[in-house]
């Protein structure tokens, strides 16, 4: 994790966030790859009154319609919270008609004051992204004590608004120069313009992307120098994007910059190469061909005029985003037109003469000009060569014209905002629709003739009771928010089926059938839980006193588990076999090859070693673990989560010895080095659920959600009994959402209770463990399974801190 500081506030950020800058209460991070920017994030301490603009009765209300115009035109998502410095945080997620994915956060920490933030990156890179996004909102802290923060916070305001008024005396439009010379100026050192220029359309987004560099003067000295850095060789650069520009062919437009940020998000900017601290403000301009920037990097002036190499740009790649845009263009170069709020009565003659048009977005945000909007225009019918059509927040729309399923090229189409409660079966024909995203209408059912080629299917927030079996072919189908009461069979066979839980369970056979596939097996559930052991029931009542919590003594002992501690000890040195060992490599059972797996390229790497623990070393601490034998715990990698638990029950003294393992770090999939191996001390102690998501987790201890104090008086209690609990068996996990077990039904069928966590493997320094971001690995099984030692059918999962 990477660390970065305000004046009042600190977060942390993951690692593949290499490029970040603090200026004043804004701290921005940014994973990049080459030129390109995967993921941008945003933190920043802002007044509460500029939500006043919007509407909504409260706060949260006018945070959230403000997501509607932060990024331009978005479809919301979800709606979430989480618990941030110990104050609860609203997220809206959403996402745009290009393809993008959008993450806000505010948490207020006054009546005045608030941190914002915001992530984002592409659609089909949100499971990666916005679990991180979790992470560095959820890592924010306070720097000094609240009074002193919102104090010091007011005084960077009025910085930024006193700086903002100094720069716009300053600044004056840009002209072509009339000598036709080119010129990159800052203070009063001339830049020289070097390097290749960029200037083209991008093929993902439709923007006009450009990218100027310069070599700074010799004579600047980097290791004084406040203008750039001393690390790029005096090499700098600017990179834009912008967006709504065509004029005749020629890009055109002025965007207005305030400390490196256009508030119209219709261009975008990055720098490198410059000092940190450097921040731009100024006007940027494009003009019969040419870039134009006049303004201040800080208190430096910089005056930018550079001729643009615009004569081969493709103009069939860019996104239109007006009519006034589309009508000083030639119709057959207009491939993809997104409008936001567009007059309904002009769109007709707009599109008609747009023959060759392959992407059409229509986004409305104005709820007035939305009313008028209730019929696809008939212009449509006539764009043969349509690949995709966009329709969000049309709120007067009923229906979907039949004809649409003349556009035989479709492949996507995207509704959402709407009246509509049906989509015509002729529209379901198209040959070519691979993705149909229907979520947020009002659609009582869905025709059980889907397309052919169809692979994604979302139609969250809908009415829906049913829907047909032939979903059940698909790749992805979201249903989620839906009134349902009946789903076909096989649905859960989905490869990716987003479907809350308890509907998965109510209305799917999601019986657990074994890892063998022949069913399941009674056991005694009561030897999981601390409250048939009299030792750790005395130690139980006891802290709960100690830590007067009397009124939760009934759901806390309930709750609580039979767990067993953990705790790494001394560098193992291999000299005995089949002991309790982290890291380094296992004892392999007789005649067992080191477990491995074949890569993409039919290159045989080996699991990453993570644990062994001797079932007989512990059985005097639980009863749930086979009462000899060794356990083995493997992961291919820390990104795909494959587990491979390996069970021995023989003797000891056959095993081979992990001295006498041939095994190379190379030869491990994983990225990490072999572990270090350390022994490990073992003992029982009662575990209790982290109180963070009680409401919803444990309703009846919700109220210990506020009382951390008393709670960690508690936790510390209980542990104190035994050795410290680093790692440990059935315990609970701390998780962000849900629970490790909740997760493996998800995955492998069953009920929760039924499942238990086999093994809970922090990050430690002792081996050399950091999974992620100091996080946890957990492997767990179903009791059944572990009753029958079967454990082939274990569920490995990761949460990061």
């Amino acid at each position: 994790m990477q660390s970065a500081s305000a004046k009042t506030f600190s977060v942390n950020f993951p690692s593949i966030y290499e490029h970040i800058l603090t200026v004043r209460e804004h701290v921005m991070g940014e994973h990049r790859k080459g030129d390109e920017c995967l993921s941008y994030v945003s933190i920043s301490l802002q007044e509460l009154s500029s939500y006043d603009e919007y509407k909504g009765d409260d706060l949260l209300a006018r945070f959230q319609e403000s997501c509607l115009e932060e990024r331009g035109a978005v479809e919301v998502i979800a709606d979430k919270t989480l618990q941030v410095a110990g104050l609860r945080s609203d997220i809206r997620t959403a996402g745009s008609p290009k393809g993008d994915f959008y993450y806000f956060g505010l948490l207020p920490v006054s009546s005045e004051y608030g941190y914002v933030f915001i992530g984002d990156c592409k659609s089909d890179s949100r499971e990666f992204y916005e679990p991180l996004f979790d992470e560095i909102l959820q890592s924010l802290q306070y720097l000094g004590d609240l009074a002193e923060t919102l104090q010091e916070g007011e005084e960077a305001f009025k910085s930024l608004i006193d700086d903002a008024i100094e720069d716009n005396r300053n600044i004056t439009p840009f002209s072509v120069p009339a000598d036709g010379q080119e010129c990159w100026q800052i203070g009063s050192h001339m830049f020289v313009l070097s390097g290749e220029r960029l200037c083209y359309i991008s093929d993902g987004g439709g923007d006009l992307y450009v990218k100027i560099e310069a070599q700074a003067p010799e004579y600047i000295d980097l290791e004084q120098s406040d203008i750039i850095n001393d690390y790029n060789d005096r090499k700098v650069y600017l990179q834009f994007c912008f967006k709504g520009i065509y004029h005749s062919g020629i890009p055109t437009g002025k965007f207005r910059i305030e400390k490196s940020k256009d508030s119209s998000y219709l261009s975008s900017f990055w720098k490198d190469g410059f000092h940190y601290l450097q921040d731009l403000t100024a006007e940027v301009s494009l003009e019969a061909g040419w870039l134009g920037i006049n303004g201040f990097f800080n208190q430096y002036p910089v005056k930018v005029a550079v001729k643009l190499p615009i004569e081969n740009l493709v103009w069939e790649r860019y996104s239109f985003l007006s009519e006034q845009e589309v009508s000083t263009a030639a119709p057959d170069i207009v491939r993809r037109l997104l409008l936001t709020d567009p007059y309904p009565g002009t769109l007709e003659e707009t599109i008609r003469s747009l023959t060759q048009l392959e992407v059409l977005s229509i986004y409305f945000r104005d709820s007035q000009r939305a009313a008028d909007f209730k019929a696809v225009p008939k212009a449509v019918k006539g764009l043969k060569e349509l690949r995709k059509l966009s329709l969000t927040g049309v709120s007067a729309l009923d229906s979907l014209p039949q004809w649409l399923g003349d556009l035989k090229k479709l492949e996507t189409i995207h509704l959402s905002g709407s009246k509509v409660e049906g989509i015509h079966p002729y529209i379901l024909q198209l040959p070519v629709v691979k993705e149909l995203y229907l979520s947020g209408n009002q659609l009582q059912s869905i025709h059980p003739a889907l397309p052919e080629k169809l692979e994604t299917l979302v139609l969250a927030n809908n009415r829906l009771t049913s829907v047909p079996g032939s979903v059940t072919r698909l790749q992805y189908l979201d249903i989620e928010k839906n009134p349902l009461q009946q789903l076909p069979a096989e649905l859960e066979k989905i490869p990716r089926l987003k479907l809350e839980l308890e509907k998965k369970m109510a209305l799917l056979d999601y019986t657990y059938k074994g890892a063998d596939g022949q069913g399941m097996v009674p056991y005694d559930d009561r030897r999981f839980f601390a409250k048939y052991d009299p030792e750790l029931l005395q130690t139980l009542e006891t802290q709960i006193n100690a830590a007067r919590l009397e009124k939760f003594k009934e759901g806390l002992i309930n709750c609580s588990r039979k767990s067993v501690a953990l705790e790494t000890t001394e560098q193992d040195t291999y000299l005995e076999k089949g002991n309790h060992r982290f890291g380094g490599l296992p004892d392999l059972p007789p005649g067992l090859n080191y477990p491995s797996f074949i890569v993409g390229n039919e290159q045989v790497r080996g699991f990453q070693f993570i644990a062994q623990i001797n079932c007989a070393a512990i059985a005097h601490l639980q009863e749930y673990l086979p009462r000899t034998g060794i356990l083995y715990f493997f992961v291919n990698d820390l990104e795909q989560m494959e587990p491979k638990v390996l069970y021995y029950d023989g003797d000891s003294s056959d095993l081979q010895s992990a001295k006498d393992l041939d095994i190379e770090t190379a030869f491990t999939y994983d990225d990490d080095d072999i572990y270090t191996p350390f022994r490990v001390a073992s003992g029982k102690y009662p575990n209790i659920p982290t109180m963070y998501n009680a409401v919803s987790l444990y309703p009846e201890l919700t109220d210990l959600e506020e009382m951390s104090d008393e709670a960690e008086q508690l936790k510390n209690g209980l542990e104190a009994c035994s050795v410290s609990p680093v790692h440990s068996m059935n315990s609970y996990v701390f998780k962000q959402h849900g629970t490790p077990e909740m997760e493996a039904v998800n995955e492998k069928k069953g009920n929760p209770e039924d499942w238990m966590v086999l093994l809970r493997v922090s990050s430690d320094d002792n081996p050399g463990f950091c999974f992620w971001d100091a996080g946890e690995l957990y492997f767990v099984i179903h009791k059944s399974d572990l009753e029958k030692k079967d454990f082939s059918n274990v569920y490995c999962g990761l949460e990061s801190s």
